[in-house]
């Protein structure tokens, strides 16, 4: 009887703790009261485990039983936080919320404020670990860290990349990078978003670290303007490759009835009035084979004239430079998803 009463007690406690286990507080965890992080609680996603507390954030520590020494708590400057009844500011910089709430507990312990205090840590406000995300994305700012955050993850941070978002995603590293990869801070790294998001290189998705900006670049830009179906800015999707005049005529779907397809013209390095050049291009010969297609370069305009005008290069030059402040820009982006 007495065997059987004991393993009957070894299977209740076998079934209580399988319960605990199904019942216990979703997303928290207590150390076992003779652990070596007994007394001890903080959220256990792997998330916030891998947070590391830095000035700014704001924690709030729980004490099941002395919640005097409990509360909210912001970080200082300095990185220490003080807690009612202990002597000396506690360095929480650097800390996950399990190992603060460790140096809490042990702290109260010295201090011969409780014998066995049972501490909860939880980061209720993330400051102190940011990211900045600039250039041709939804919401460009800066956003806090709060857990392992690779570069698709900041970009969907900030809106996702804008439909005339170029190809290429600046990394300027800061000291939490420096400090990993052992490369100095400012050092650049490169990445070419179109392969990325294809998956053509998923080595570019790197993990960025506090301290870091992103920048996604903005699209290289050519015009289509004049006696065109559609005219407007198009987004070079590989400025390497370019586009031609037959592929940008195609972009803006053709002529009007009225186009002069034979008096086209380039108005190449267009951002400068007194720089650029006006040159002349025959589109029929081009579409019929009969003349080399001329390959046009980021900001170039392409401009097709009415027939019937009798314009000067110059004149015509004018004409699509004003043009096109008013036109639509139409994009190859990629929107890599939302918050």
């Amino acid at each position: 009887m007495e065997n059987e009463s004991r393993n009957a007690v070894r299977v209740s406690c076998a079934c209580l703790g399988f319960l605990a286990l199904i019942l216990g507080t979703p997303g928290r965890v207590t150390a076992q009261a003779n652990g070596p992080a007994a007394g001890i609680s903080a959220v256990s996603t792997a998330s916030l485990d891998e947070y590391k507390i830095g000035p700014g954030d704001v924690i709030s520590v729980t004490n099941v039983d002395a919640p005097e020494f409990g509360g909210k708590f912001r970080i200082s400057e300095s990185g220490t936080m003080e807690i009612p009844g202990l002597p000396e500011a506690i360095q929480a910089e650097g800390q996950t919320p399990t190992e603060l709430a460790h140096s809490i507990r042990q702290a109260l312990i010295d201090a011969k404020q409780l014998r066995d205090p049972k501490v909860g840590v939880y980061v209720e406000e993330y400051h102190g670990r940011t990211i900045t995300v600039l250039g041709a994305v939804a919401k460009p700012s800066v956003y806090p860290l709060e857990r392992r955050t690779t570069v698709l993850e900041a970009l969907s941070l900030a809106g996702g990349a804008l439909p005339n978002s170029g190809n290429i995603v600046t990394i300027v590293r800061g000291a939490a990078s420096a400090e990993a990869s052992g490369n100095p801070v400012g050092s650049v790294e490169i990445i070419d978003l179109n392969r990325l998001v294809k998956g053509k290189d998923s080595s570019g998705n790197v993990q960025v670290q506090s301290g870091d900006v992103i920048s996604v670049s903005s699209a290289e830009i050519i015009y289509v303007v004049g006696a065109v179906t559609k005219p407007g800015g198009f987004a070079m999707s590989d400025p390497s490759a370019g586009i031609s005049v037959a592929q940008a005529i195609a972009l803006a779907e053709g002529f009007t009835s009225v186009a002069a397809t034979h008096r086209g013209l380039i108005i190449r390095q267009s951002t400068s009035d007194t720089a650029r050049r006006e040159i002349p291009v025959d589109i029929a010969q081009v579409l019929g084979g009969k003349s080399t297609d001329t390959r046009l370069a980021p900001n170039d305009i392409l401009y097709v004239p009415q027939s019937g005008t009798k314009k000067t290069l110059k004149v015509m030059g004018d004409v699509a430079m004003a043009v096109v402040n008013g036109v639509a820009i139409y994009g190859v982006g990629y929107r890599i998803g939302t918050r």
